[in-house]
């Protein structure tokens, strides 16, 4: 665990130490600049389109992946992690994006995902070990949701650990996408890394309970919905959103100042 005066020094400085005392963690994040992992995770797609997409849990994050880049890229790797994977210079001139999404539907979708047993044995085990003994959405956001216990997983972790460093509020991507506005922001990923403009995103990993789209808002009673607000306000404070998300115009609004 690194000091506040680790995260004050500048970017080079930062990786250079983190080289020196976690060399073999080190050498394994290059070595992904180059080749995939058995679960199809690489950088070698950033450094080809000159790019780092911060991949949000249960935020499209697997099918922008798949759509761009055809594998999983870097995973659920933050912007911290990112600034010692790429030099300053790199890291200045890649493109950087993500794609948060409404706290409050995040959170019903990240329980259902692992209650349906999640995408690997990890999810399954912690799935099987936590949430066997809620009796539904209700009542674990009653019993379960609190600050201490998001940190305790990654599909429950606020959204701005993956953008912030540690102890800081600023954002350090070029551009935030909305779940809610995948489409279109989509687009303007695509063709700004001069991919395909034809290319659309292809839904995947999605957690649905049917076909029909499930509507969140269904799940929530007054209190559950407060405890959320509680919990994930730094999430809705940074990036402007409401329960119902009819704060979105005014969201994408404030991105174009």
């Amino acid at each position: 665990m690194f000091t506040e005066a680790y995260y004050s020094l500048p970017h080079n400085a930062r990786r250079f130490i983190y080289a020196i005392l976690h060399r073999k963690h080190f050498m394994q994040m290059q070595n992904r600049r180059t080749t995939e992992t058995d679960a199809g995770y690489s950088f070698e797609p950033f450094d080809k389109n000159q790019c780092i997409f911060i991949h949000i849990p249960k935020a499209a994050g697997v099918s922008v992946c798949r759509s761009l880049f055809h594998n999983l890229a870097g995973g659920h790797t933050t912007i911290e992690r990112y600034q010692i994977v790429y030099t300053k210079e790199e890291f200045d001139r890649y493109f950087k994006f993500t794609f948060v999404r409404n706290p409050w539907s995040r959170l019903f979708s990240a329980y259902n995902f692992l209650k349906k047993g999640g995408m690997n044995d990890a999810d399954r085990e912690w799935a099987e070990a936590n949430l066997k003994s809620f009796t539904s959405f209700d009542d674990f956001v009653k019993r379960w949701l609190s600050a201490s216990n998001i940190q305790t997983y990654i599909h429950f972790t606020p959204q701005y650990k993956f953008l912030c460093l540690p102890k800081r509020n600023e954002i350090q991507v070029d551009f935030l996408g909305f779940f809610e506005n995948i489409e279109q922001d989509f687009y303007y990923v695509s063709k700004k890394l001069s991919i395909n403009e034809n290319i659309s995103i292809k839904h995947e990993n999605k957690t649905e309970q049917n076909r029909e789209q499930v509507d969140y808002k269904e799940f929530y009673t007054d209190e559950s919905r407060d405890i959320v607000s509680e919990v994930y306000k730094k999430d809705i404070s940074l990036f402007g959103y409401n329960f119902d998300n009819s704060s979105l115009e005014t969201q994408l609004k404030k991105r174009c100042t």
